[in-house]
């Protein structure tokens, strides 16, 4: 069994952002097999994979994840992986456990924040867009970007208590999530007066509806730019959006990168 010190991953590391205020960002490339046993790190980092894929087990559960795929891992969590795939890349922002203290922040926190997975892989884009400018403002930046994830949960906690038409409408919303729908249609199909989804939308999840929806659009586009041959106007258009203009500037918004940045990652 493996224990890796801090920035040590099986992997090729390939560059590496030391924030001397308790965060790294660490990019990790996989070209050739590597150690399949258990093993664990001493910081919790946070993994959104790029390229490629894995199985991952840990003690509890066990699940194949590929590109856009979220993972949490507790400071020396048992884990392995097998069957990966190659080549393939992830991001890993490492939290030290001074960092953690000083924000009053617990790795149970951090777990829980990262159910609003799609909020948390724009924002480790960002965090890693930002490790690639590397100037002097990038370490403050990155730990204010940081601790907007810590904030989601106070919305989670919110959505876990809300009404049930709330949980069918975040229902709907991902099952017509490359279509465009407005607010009259989903009150119809709900059964709701659409007063009451405008008024309340904010409080639960944290945002408008068209945010929102452009959150999950973007999204679906993260894996189709790693894992699909089309270029990115189609990408674009099977996303919903009909101007590739405003696809690039919500990408951009939602991530940091451009599309066709991204897609050279």
């Amino acid at each position: 069994m493996y224990e890796l010190q801090k920035e040590k991953y099986l992997g090729n590391t390939k560059s590496i952002f030391n924030n001397t205020q308790g965060i790294t960002v660490v990019e990790t490339e996989y070209h050739d097999k590597v150690y399949e046993g258990w093993h664990s790190h001493n910081n919790a980092h946070i993994t959104l994979f790029l390229k490629g894929g894995t199985s991952e087990k840990r003690k509890n559960f066990s699940e194949v994840v590929g590109p856009g795929s979220l993972l949490f891992y507790h400071s020396d969590e048992l884990h392995m992986n097998h069957d990966t795939l190659f080549p393939s890349k992830n991001i890993n922002i490492e939290l030290e456990e001074n960092l953690l203290k000083e924000l009053q922040i617990s790795e149970a926190t951090i777990e829980k924040s990262i159910q609003n997975t799609t909020f948390t892989k724009f924002l480790m884009l960002k965090i890693f867009k930002e490790s690639l400018v590397a100037d002097a403002f990038s370490g403050d930046t990155i730990n204010m970007l940081f601790a907007q994830l810590s904030n989601t949960n106070s919305h989670l906690e919110r959505f876990e208590k809300s009404p049930f038409w709330v949980k069918s409408l975040n229902e709907l919303l991902n099952d017509c999530w490359n279509e465009n729908p407005n607010l009259q249609d989903l009150a119809q199909v709900l059964n709701l007066n659409p007063i009451t989804i405008s008024k309340h939308f904010p409080k639960y999840f944290g945002c408008t509806l068209g945010e929102y929806m452009r959150r999950i659009k973007i999204d679906r586009s993260l894996s189709l730019i790693k894992s699909n041959q089309n270029n990115l106007t189609e990408i674009g258009f099977q996303c919903g959006f009909s101007d590739q203009s405003h696809f690039i500037r919500t990408f951009k918004n939602q991530t940091g990168f451009l599309p066709k940045q991204f897609q050279k990652l």
